[in-house]
Order: C-alpha cells, then structure tokens, then sequence
C-alpha cells in the first residue's frame, strides 16, 4: 500500500472537497451565501461549512490551486460569522442550539488554519481576509464556550483544547478559570486505558486529539499521559483487517465494525510529543486498510493532513500493530486475543459473550437464552470472567431481577389497580432455584483450525427447561454441512442438529461442531433476535453439559 504520506493523502482531500464544493451556496444576494448545504436536512450547516472550510485552507496551504480554495474558504468564513448566535454559539441542527461543544468543535478545527498559516508564513490579502474572519468568529465563541456547559464526557475536553488552542493563538483571552475548572474534575480513564464512553471507532479519537492538544497548550501533563494510554489500549481492539471491536462501547458505535481511521491522526499527533514509533505503526496500518477506500472515511482526511502537515511525513514502517497476545482487562470485563488473522474477546456483563474473527469471516456474537422466566433471568450475562493460563471463564449466576425466578404471593388485603406496582415489593415470594450457569473458553489448535473450545455447563435450577445457544454470522458467508451447502441471508434461522458444519467467507472458514437439538422454537420467547445475521442454533433442555468445537482456517481444509 502506498505510505501514509502528504503527498498520497492530499488527492483523496481533494476529492473530498470536490465533493462537498456543490453544496456551497454560490448566490452573493442569498442570505446564507457561502454557507453549505447540508444534503440530510437540506438546510445550511455550520459544521458542514466548517468542514468545506478547514480542508480548502489545508489544500490552499499545500499549495493546490491556491485562490480558488482561498476564495471559497472566504465565504464560507463570512457564513459561519453570520450563522453565529448573539452568544457566539452555533447549532447542531439535529439535536443541540445555542451549543458551546459544538461550537467548540468548530473552533479545534478553526484554531489550526491559523496556527498552520502563522507556521507556514503566508502571506497576501487573500489569506489576511480569511484569517481575520476566522479570528472574529474564534473570539465570539471563546466568550459563549468559558459558561456554555455540556452533556457528554468527551465534550468537557473539546471545550478546553478549544480554548487553550483559541489562548495560544490569541493570549488576551481569558479562558484560564474554566480551563481549570474543567481539569480539576479529572481524566475520565480507568486504569486499562478505557474512557467513560469507551468508543474505539468515533469518541476515542475525538478524546485522544482533544487531550494531545491540551497537553501541547497547557501545563497538563496528565492529559497527555490519559491520551497515550487510551491509543494503547485502542491498538489491541482491532481485528487483522483493522476494523475494531466495538463491543464495549457506550455509544452509537456499539456493535459497529469499522475501521477507526479518525486514531490515526492521534497517533501521528501523539508521536510528535511521545516518540513511540508503534504509534507510527498504528497510523499506517490504519491507512493501509482505508487507502482504498477514501470515500467512506474521507470525514476522517481533514484531521489527518492537518497531523501531516503539522508533524511531516512520519518514518516509513510496514504497518504492523500488536498480533499476537492473550489480554485480560478486569476493570472492562474483557479477554482479548489476537494470533495473527485471529482475534476473539470474551466479554462480562453482557449477552453477547463472544465474537470471534478471522480474516473475512465474521461470528459476530455467541449468546445462551433458556426460556426460565424472561428477561434478565433467562438471559446467560457473565457475572464474573475469571482468566488463567488455559482460558477463560464467564459464569453467569442467574440473578438479574431479584425476584425472579419466582412467583408473587397474596397480600390478604385490598391492592388498588392504580398501587399495583408499588405494592410488588411488599409481596412474598415462592422462590424457585436460579439457573447458575458456566461458559468455559479454552484456545486450542487442531486439524480443525485454529480457535477455541466453548464447554457450557448449568449448574443449578429446574430440569427440562429450554435453553439455546445462538451463534450469529455476518450475512455473506456459504453455509456447508455433510449435507447441504446454501448461501443464507440475513435473519435466517438454521438448526444444527448434529455433526460439523462450516461458514465460509471466500477463503476464511469457520468451523462449528458438534451440534445439538432438543427442540425446535426458532425464537425463543424473550431471547435476543437477530435480524441483522444468519443464526445458527444449538439447542438443549437443561441439564446441559456440551462442549463446542469453534475453528477458523483460511484455504480449502485447514
């Protein structure tokens, strides 16, 4: 793949602004002249405008066609000005008015056209026009920024890069009492390297790069450290093919499986201030699996020439990120593993115990449900994960609603209709016994492949309960037992009775064996769907005793 260079990412900007150029109101007599279209809502966005903005000044800094990307950059300038609410603020036209995050958003991005243009020592009317229509609204903002407050985690660090990158542009501002106030609630890292939101794919870069620029324009050492230990943690959530594992994630990114372009500028940044050169690794890897694929990700481009052009053409490397680990992360309730084109992680907490990836082929989670009660209660969740040298261990108690399993008895006493609910606690109860169940995970390699083998074990609760294990592929894969081969689509249900059988994604094979059936509900009651997969089911009636071979493989046999 071509080198994560300036040179090789400007023709993909390019074409990014290309893109976005005819949404630009063109018009001198329209009200929003220079402002641009957003095609979603149809109206004129500061943001999008921002982001047509940004990226013509990087390519006018380049040197690429200098007054027409200057020229276009100016009216936009004056919109985003004119589209400024009377506190400096702007709008987040889908959810958040008067916002200072998301004016703080803007002002990250508007700070480094400056700091850039006062490095590269531009010069002309053109750029002087720009820049003082950048400063206006920089100033504007600042000032509805300091008091503007917040709603998520990640925005409280936007906020201050903002206003540190606004202060180290501008030193009269006074910004000083709210960055101080924001620093002393601390970092929001655990001690795995994990953020509140925990989102590998979209906030985890937004945090990373809000936490590098602090750490550049203020005296917060802590902030840089947060940042180096999150991008860590981040390199050892991707997949062979760069895609993350986005199973712990808080946010809209949950269950995602992307490839986290938006880190690859952090890395870059965070080498020019913690020489790590597995950072520089990180950010070409990254690229090489997006190169390809410049418009999907192309929202990604402006943040990364912006690291170019602020850091230089970093040292060529081949691209490799860490491969080859077992990792156990408590605080989050994960096990990871990676050897090589394999990665799989086990997770507490959750009904999607387990994802397993190789190469192309796709088992995006393995859940058990037993028709005991519904809900929590007749969902297996990993109430505790315990880790040793052979494996992992997810046991799950049973217990999620603590009044349940159980029936409700009478209070000999009059219950109105509209006291129903809060008279439930003052009921007693017939309990029944909780289905307290185990999922041991052993990695193994045999003549099968290379994976893992799942023993599930209950150990408490009523016989002759139905249970089930789903196993939910990614769609595309070819479906081949002793006896059939089909290609089944999305939402399909498929019983696996007995025996082996095989999913194949072109050349990457996953392995499953041997099946089981003791009933045949397609959807059990209250267990998870899965409309978005193929899912393949084993099904029991508790007692349940059965240990799972799961293997991957690439080639025709392993």
């Amino acid at each position: 793949m071509p080198p994560l260079t300036l040179a090789n990412v400007l023709p993909h900007l390019a074409n990014y602004v290309t893109r976005l150029r005819p949404a630009q109101i063109t018009d001198p007599n329209h009200p929003d002249y220079g402002a641009l279209i957003n095609p979603e809502y149809d109206l004129p966005d500061v943001h999008y405008t921002v982001e047509f903005l940004v990226s013509s000044a990087y390519l006018a800094l380049a040197g690429s066609t200098y007054e027409k990307h200057l020229a276009e950059a100016t009216a936009a300038a004056a919109s985003i000005n004119r589209a400024q609410r009377e506190s400096g603020l702007i709008d987040l036209l889908s959810v958040n008015y008067d916002s200072a995050p998301d004016a703080s958003f803007a002002v990250q991005k508007l700070c480094t056209v400056v700091e850039l243009a006062r490095s590269f020592g531009v010069q002309g009317s053109a750029w002087s026009e720009l820049l003082q229509m950048v400063e206006t609204f920089i100033r504007r903002a600042v000032g509805g920024i300091v008091s503007g407050g917040f709603h998520t985690p990640n925005h409280r660090w936007v906020m201050v890069s903002a206003l540190v990158q606004a202060k180290a542009l501008y030193s009269d501002l006074d910004v000083e009492a709210a960055v101080e106030a924001y620093l002393a609630e601390g970092i929001d890292i655990d001690p795995e390297g994990a953020f509140i939101e925990r989102s590998v794919s979209i906030y985890d870069a937004i945090v990373d790069r809000s936490l590098l620029f602090i750490a550049e324009h203020w005296k917060a050492p802590v902030a840089l450290e947060a940042a180096i230990r999150n991008l860590t943690f981040d390199l050892h959530l991707l997949h062979a093919d760069g895609t993350a594992e986005t199973g712990l994630s808080r946010r809209q990114d949950h269950g995602t499986r992307d490839v986290p372009l938006g880190l690859a500028s952090c890395y870059l940044l965070a080498y020019r201030l913690h020489s790590q050169l597995e950072f520089v690794e990180a950010a070409q890897f990254l690229w090489n699996q997006t190169e390809a694929q410049g418009t999907r990700y192309a929202g990604h481009l402006p943040w990364l020439t912006y690291a170019l052009l602020r850091v230089g053409d970093p040292p060529a490397t081949e691209g490799r990120i860490p491969e080859n680990y077992a990792h156990h992360y408590p605080v989050n309730g994960l096990w990871r593993v990676r050897r090589g084109l394999l990665s799989a992680t086990l997770f507490r907490d959750a009904t999607r115990l387990l994802s397993f990836v190789y190469g192309a082929a796709e088992l995006s989670s393995v859940r058990i449900s037993f028709t005991y009660f519904g809900g929590l209660t007749g969902r297996f969740i990993g109430d505790s994960l315990t880790v040793d040298q052979e494996g992992a261990t997810l046991r799950s108690e049973g217990r999620r609603n603590p009044r349940r399993p159980g029936y409700e008895l009478p209070l000999g006493r009059p219950v109105p209709p509209d006291r129903w609910e809060e008279t439930l606690h003052e009921r007693a109860l017939r309990r029944l016994p909780p289905l307290t169940s185990i999922l041991r995970v052993m990695e193994t390699h045999d003549c099968h492949g290379h994976g893992f083998d799942l023993h599930f074990t209950t150990l408490d609760g009523l016989h002759g309960v139905a249970a089930q294990i789903a196993f939910d592929f990614a769609p595309g894969g070819v479906w081949e037992t002793a006896e059939t081969r089909l290609q089944p689509s999305a939402g399909q249900v498929i019983f696996l009775k007995q025996n082996w059988a095989t999913m194949r994604y072109g050349n990457d094979v996953i392995y499953l064996a041997p099946g089981a059936y003791a009933h045949g509900m397609w959807q059990m009651r209250e267990a998870e769907p899965a409309p978005n997969h193929v899912r393949v089911l084993l099904t029991f009636r508790t007692p349940v005793n059965h240990l799972i071979q799961l293997r991957a493989y690439r080639g025709l046999r392993p």
